[in-house]
């Protein structure tokens, strides 16, 4: 399965992690940039991309966002 995961903290890389090991294709994005994930998408086996895409990319998407900052996410690419 493609699963999208924006937000790249703690909830969401260690959810990349576990998707990773259990066979799924995985795609990350964080509100910093794809640049800031590198090193954590080569790490697990997993895609860093920016936030639309990897919204676009998931079958299935996780939100692991503070609840505060959901608001500022683009409505439109969900």
């Amino acid at each position: 399965m493609k699963i999208g995961i924006i937000g790249a903290g703690n909830i969401g890389a260690n959810a990349a992690k576990l998707f990773v090991k259990a066979g799924h294709e995985v795609a990350i994005a964080n509100s910093r940039g794809v640049e800031t994930l590198t090193d954590l998408a080569n790490e697990i086996g997993a895609q860093a991309l920016d936030l639309e895409d990897a919204a676009r990319f998931g079958e299935i998407v996780l939100i692991a966002v503070p609840f505060g900052k959901y608001e500022t996410l683009p409505a439109e690419v969900f």
